[in-house]
């Protein structure tokens, strides 16, 4: 090979080299620059969804599961976002998926609220079991029944109550469906052999005693559906007797 070729293949081959860099330096700038944006905390990068909830508010849950006003999913554990929500009461069960490319999914699924009452603090609300969800100073939303006519003490949340008049009205309201139970405003225990359910529209549903609680629930559905698809002037209704009575207004 003459020395002129030599010199020019030499030329070409550190041409190549130079450009391969060149690639290589670029596609490592371009990796940098994503991992950097990727982790970076001054922009948002994906969404959080949150499904299933009804009585936690969507800043509840994203404060409890910490997640951050400026969103990086990147930067998110779903692990720990999970056990974050186990631990608070109002939710029973919590499933965290990440969905291709860009989003985080949180489907919850929440202790129901059945009712409020009365404390030395000032409101709590508790499920069916009797456990304390959540404690209020004022209620400033009703969104379930008040039971009255009992006081609770020192109770906090967690604890779970087991007075025998509470518990039979808190059987009661369980066996009713989420759009019954909607209808009453409060539960009243004038003792341990009287209970009164008042609608929003003011019906007095006599319940009585502790006992046939479901059949009871059944036909406070069925007459408060009667009601409203006649119109029905309602006074008040007795669940005490075999067959249900019902006084109308005058």
């Amino acid at each position: 090979m003459r020395t002129t070729e030599r010199v020019k293949a030499a030329r070409d081959a550190k041409s190549k080299t130079a450009q391969g860099f060149i690639v290589l330096l670029l596609a490592l700038l371009v990796l940098l620059t994503a991992f950097l944006f990727v982790n970076s905390t001054y922009f948002t990068v994906g969404s959080v969804i949150i499904q299933g909830n009804k009585y936690v508010a969507v800043d509840d849950i994203y404060r409890i599961a910490g997640i951050p006003e400026r969103i990086n999913i990147f930067r998110l554990h779903t692990g720990d976002i999970q056990e974050r929500l186990k631990n608070d009461l109002r939710i029973a069960e919590v499933e965290v998926t990440r969905q291709f490319p860009t989003t985080i999914i949180i489907n919850v699924k929440e202790r129901m609220p059945l009712a409020y009452v009365a404390s030395s603090y000032g409101f709590v609300q508790i499920d069916k079991q009797g456990v304390v969800l959540a404690a209020f100073k004022n209620l400033r939303q009703v969104n379930v029944p008040i039971i009255t006519g009992i006081r609770l003490g020192n109770v906090y949340v967690g604890d779970r109550v087991d007075a025998l008049p509470l518990q039979n009205a808190l059987a009661y309201l369980a066996a009713l469906d989420e759009p019954v139970l909607n209808q009453l405003s409060e539960l009243n225990i004038q003792s341990p052999d009287q209970m009164i359910a008042y609608t929003v529209n003011s019906v007095r549903i006599r319940v009585g005693k502790g006992e046939r609680l479901e059949e009871k629930a059944k036909l406070t559905r069925d007459i408060l559906a009667e009601i409203q698809q006649r119109n029905m002037p309602v006074d008040y209704v007795d669940l005490n007797f075999a067959s249900p009575f019902i006084k109308f207004k005058q």
